[in-house]
């Protein structure tokens, strides 16, 4: 990782501060990058840490800054008690909330699936079924007319059925195909802009 990731890595996760805390903080590391030179970048990233530690530790200073300075008006202490409970709520709630936003995103992945599937078996199920019934038809030809008519009409009808609902599953799973894999790729795109 070099200086610039570090920097767009440490503005992304300091982005919801007030505006002045976020320009001192940038400053300040900006600052110490220069002091440091480029020759011992390494040396300082590693110094500082992840920019995820940084700006933890960023935020934490902050509410001690803040928890000091008697409040000038509702909208200052307002700041500080945003910053102090962005601190004390973000990581513990984060990421249960982003796990549980990526399993009901699965699992409703997974049920459009299962539910294409139950189509397609159920199309796939009367398909075969209509020329049984037909050849059930054939064995009744002698003993009843009418059951030997019901029998070709249901067995044609279920198989035209089937046949046109086999097809409709088939065009549905393509759509649903093309549509999750744009959304995994927008998804992965999006995930490389951030770490990229």
């Amino acid at each position: 990782m070099n200086k610039q990731e570090y920097m767009k890595q440490l503005k992304e996760r300091l982005k919801r501060l007030p505006k002045a805390d976020f320009a001192r903080a940038v400053e300040y590391y900006e600052e110490y990058f220069a002091e440091a030179g480029e020759e011992n970048e390494a040396r300082a990233i590693e110094d500082l840490g992840t920019p995820q530690e940084a700006a933890d530790q960023i935020i934490q200073d902050m509410v001690v800054d803040y928890s000091k300075e008697p409040v000038k008006d509702v909208r200052s202490g307002m700041n500080g008690l945003w910053v102090a409970l962005l601190a004390l709520f973000a990581a513990p709630v984060a990421l249960p909330l982003l796990f549980a936003g990526m399993m009901v995103v699965l699992s409703a992945v997974i049920v459009v699936w299962a539910l294409l599937l139950a189509l397609l078996v159920t199309a796939g199920c009367a398909v075969i079924a209509g020329p049984f019934t037909i050849i059930a038809g054939f064995s009744v030809l002698f003993k009843s007319f009418p059951v030997f008519l019901c029998c070709i009409g249901i067995g044609l009808l279920s198989t035209g059925a089937g046949a046109a609902l086999t097809y409709g599953t088939y065009l549905l799973c393509r759509r649903s195909m093309s549509w999750t894999l744009r959304i995994l790729a927008r998804m992965i795109r999006r995930e490389n802009k951030r770490h990229g």
